[in-house]
């Protein structure tokens, strides 16, 4: 659950006056209505009310602003909150973008938020990895992760567990098409949801591809497989996550050099952070990366990785699979292929690919073992496998 106040729904203006006595003042009243998107644009928003008296001015005059600018629309009553004091105000929402669709947006949030437009875009799924590097690209952060002034900095650990239980939401319910929290309002470092607005998409309602609406799928968790080495050795082979930025790094530097030759045609002396987030921030509709991962003591370890990439309007990828040089020839190369091939045929692939270095005489009896034909090329020779 994302934190939001207490709220009553009052039908008229005795039932706002007895819940503001329950909840006692100061109270905010916010018109609650199906047709009412912004509240702020036709009056449907009050805050600092401090008396009985003062409600009930206020609720005939919001009821008399509504009336006046969308005599059609619905109203149900209004909602009566604690009024809360706040040191930042943020936005979170997310939109439903013809090319790219649900895209999260995050950034500096309440009634400036289009003037200040001081905000990132990104789409989810988002981790807690990404959904810290949503925030980072806005000037806001600066202030909430440090403190501005007086203002003491917000729990960004918690903000980051909000964002991504926010993804978790957009990629479980293609109905919506547009919601926004805002403002979502930190106080001595607490977050709250002090309000929010949401549009449905009816035509999502008839889906049947439940991450249609998603331009990047959900984490596989399907192919995270405990698995054994031939000597013992117990690890775990899963898809790449973004957050495994450092453990991909260790791996392609402790590579020898022949190696890092045979995977990547040459010797990689160095990564860049983009290269990182080339190899582990990946499409997994696209491609695939299954890493081979074990623990030393309390930190984990890759020791061997194989990509399938798909080809773009062909029913064909791309294979690659490389291993720790202490952890070849213990079946896991064998076991990396086994997956790969799995996963091509449920990707509908007729067929994979892989280019092997001649000198590569390990990845050429594997290839020859799975039943792939060989052929020569430039660069040594392509190792095809027909899945039809």
């Amino acid at each position: 659950r994302i934190p939001r106040p207490e709220a009553h729904l009052a039908k008229n203006e005795d039932e706002a006056a007895a819940a503001a006595s329950r909840l006692g003042y100061p109270v905010v009243l916010k018109v609650a209505s199906p047709d009412i998107v912004r509240k702020s644009d036709v009056g449907g928003v009050v805050v600092g009310i401090n008396s009985e008296e003062s409600l009930r001015k206020e609720y005939k005059a919001m009821m008399e602003s509504i009336k006046k600018a969308l005599p059609q629309a619905k109203v149900d009553g209004v909602y009566v909150q604690k009024m809360k004091k706040f040191d930042y105000e943020l936005i979170l929402g997310a939109r439903k973008d013809k090319d790219f669709g649900a895209v999260i947006l995050f950034g500096q949030g309440g009634i400036g938020v289009e003037f200040y437009r001081d905000f990132s875009i990104a789409l989810p799924p988002l981790n807690q990895t990404l959904a810290r590097r949503l925030m980072e690209e806005t000037k806001i952060y600066r202030a909430i992760s440090r403190g501005l002034r007086n203002k003491p900095p917000v729990d960004m650990k918690a903000l980051e567990e909000i964002v991504v239980r926010f993804s978790n939401l957009i990629v479980d319910f293609p109905e919506f098409a547009e919601i926004d929290i805002n403002p979502l309002a930190a106080s001595k470092g607490e977050i709250t949801a002090l309000d929010a607005r949401a549009t449905i998409d009816v035509e999502a309602l008839r889906l049947t591809d439940p991450y249609g609406h998603l331009s990047i799928l959900p984490y596989p968790t399907k192919y995270v497989v405990p698995w054994r080495l031939k000597d013992g050795t117990e690890v775990i082979l899963r898809p790449i996550r973004p957050e495994d930025e450092q453990i991909e790094y260790e791996f392609i530097k402790g590579l020898s050099e022949e190696t890092s030759r045979f995977r990547f045609f040459r010797v990689i002396k160095d990564l860049s952070h983009e290269d990182l987030v080339r190899f582990c921030n990946i499409d997994y509709d696209r491609e695939m990366a299954i890493i081979a991962e074990l623990r030393e003591g309390d930190k984990k370890k890759e020791i061997g990785v194989a990509r399938l990439i798909t080809e773009p309007g062909k029913k064909r990828g791309e294979f690659a699979i490389v291993l720790a040089d202490k952890y070849q020839g213990k079946g896991l190369g064998t076991k990396l292929m086994d997956m790969l091939i799995e996963i091509a045929q449920e990707k509908g692939l007729e067929s994979i690919y892989g280019i092997i270095m001649r000198e590569n005489k390990k990845m050429l009896r594997l290839a020859q073992k799975m039943g792939f034909t060989i052929k020569p090329s430039e660069e040594g020779y392509v190792a095809v496998l027909n899945l039809t």
